[in-house]
């Protein structure tokens, strides 16, 4: 028999939470949230109430370790912040529970669009475009880090929840609040003797996801140019095989040698959606070319690289309460842990990383049209620009992007084209911004 522990185990209630939704069910803003609440005690008991909450929680925790003469210590930056929460007293009517009766308690949430609250001053730079402290759109269930896990409490534990991680969690949680339910003595190396472990506790999560407000957006195409040069016998109208070695060499130090300035322009869509397909394309218009250009050879636009990036910001400020081991418990009780005025050091962290994304086709070879030259000899001469379309999809478990108070997740797309012109080829490589990516849809 232990120091602390009693040798006849004292009862205990049964609270059991449902949801009505399948597991896997998304929830969008508005929606409802269905289920019910089990209650079954071995003791007449008499709650002070039974209260069931859906809330949002977002949540960081980034350590720094320092050595010093075989000795390491750690500094932890924690934020640890409620998005929303709304609550529910199902036993409105205190009246004693009777031992042997299952009680049942059916509740429904609508779920809200936005935070509704403010971190104005919770930050070293309340101006930092990363991220924002104004009340926004709640963001979609996320997870970062390494080792990260979804923990089955809403309200992150700090022993619990793995270091440079971070979340954005939902959930529904139901509370017994008994005073006068009996509790054994429990030791713990943070709080001593202790009597009262809390209120009897359980919780279900959800997943959420906003909607996708550029759905039916147009979507706008970012161009990004660059200008090459070819000089070339095959521009002379010479076929390829017939360009020797000596005749290349020429080429590249006579002033005789057909001249072509051109322009390839990669144009990729500011808006995507993840489980969907976008397009993209690429271009080649003449800007200039020397007058013994008679032919312009057959243009093949190849994807080298085609790939999705996504990037995740996190930050969070020094936690004084923590101590110096690995896994900075609390020494006081769990409301110091920061969720107020910015502490006076923040930490920033970092993350990049890409998804291959097929294209296709991959290749593409074009002849440039025949058209109708205007001017004073008017004839059938070859037009001065031609584009290509190419497809590809988001993979369908990418996650939206967002920007919360702590956390915020952005994408890029970034292309390799090669465009080859006869013997000649040019690499054109991008990077540009995704305004929005949204969610899968319905």
């Amino acid at each position: 028999m232990g120091l602390f522990k009693s040798s006849t185990p004292t009862p205990k209630p049964n609270l059991a939470l449902q949801l009505a939704s399948p597991k896997d069910q998304v929830f969008k803003p508005n929606d409802t949230v269905y289920g019910q609440v089990t209650l079954t005690t071995p003791i007449i008991l008499q709650p002070q109430a039974i209260e069931v909450s859906l809330c949002g929680h977002s949540a960081v925790w980034l350590r720094t370790s320092h050595r010093h003469n075989n000795n390491t210590s750690y500094t932890h930056y924690r934020d640890n912040v409620p998005l929303f929460a709304v609550t529910q007293n199902l036993f409105s009517n205190p009246q004693p529970l009777n031992p042997g009766e299952e009680y049942t308690f059916p509740f429904s949430f609508r779920v809200p669009e936005g935070t509704g609250t403010s971190r104005l001053g919770g930050y070293k730079n309340d101006a930092d475009e990363r991220w924002t402290v104004h009340p926004h759109a709640l963001p979609p269930t996320f997870i970062w880090g390494h080792r990260a896990t979804f923990s089955s409490s809403i309200e992150p534990e700090w022993d619990n929840l793995p270091p440079n991680s971070a979340s954005v969690a939902y959930a529904v949680t139901v509370r017994l609040i008994c005073p006068d339910m009996p509790v054994e003595k429990t030791f713990s190396m943070r709080l001593g003797l202790t009597g009262d472990p809390g209120p009897l506790s359980c919780t279900a999560p959800i997943l959420f996801q906003p909607p996708n407000i550029h759905a039916n957006a147009p979507i706008g195409m970012i161009r990004h140019p660059k200008a090459f040069t070819l000089a070339s016998s095959s521009l002379s109208g010479k076929d390829l095989s017939s360009i020797g070695f000596r005749q290349k060499l020429a080429d590249r130090f006579s002033s005789d040698t057909p001249k072509l300035d051109f322009e390839s322009a990669i144009e990729l869509p500011n808006l995507l959606t993840s489980g969907s397909e976008f397009q993209f394309r690429s271009s080649f218009s003449v800007l200039t070319k020397s007058e013994n250009v008679v032919h312009i050879p057959a243009i093949t636009f190849k994807v080298l690289k085609l790939d999705l990036l996504d990037f995740t910001f996190v930050r969070a400020a020094r936690d004084y309460g923590a101590n110096s081991m690995m896994s900075g418990h609390h020494f006081r009780e769990p409301e110091d842990l920061p969720t107020g005025a910015f502490s006076g050091y923040e930490k920033v962290d970092f993350d990049e990383k890409k998804t291959a994304l097929n294209s296709i086709p991959d290749a593409k070879t074009l002849e440039l049209e025949e058209v109708m030259v205007p001017g004073e000899k008017k004839g059938v001469g070859q037009a001065g620009s031609a584009e290509v379309w190419f497809s590809s999809r988001v993979p369908g478990f990418t996650p939206p992007s967002f920007r919360s108070f702590a956390i915020s997740r952005l994408y890029r797309l970034r292309v390799k084209m090669e465009i080859q012109i006869g013997e000649k080829k040019f690499e054109h490589q991008v990077e540009s911004y995704v305004q929005s990516l949204g969610g899968a849809p319905n």
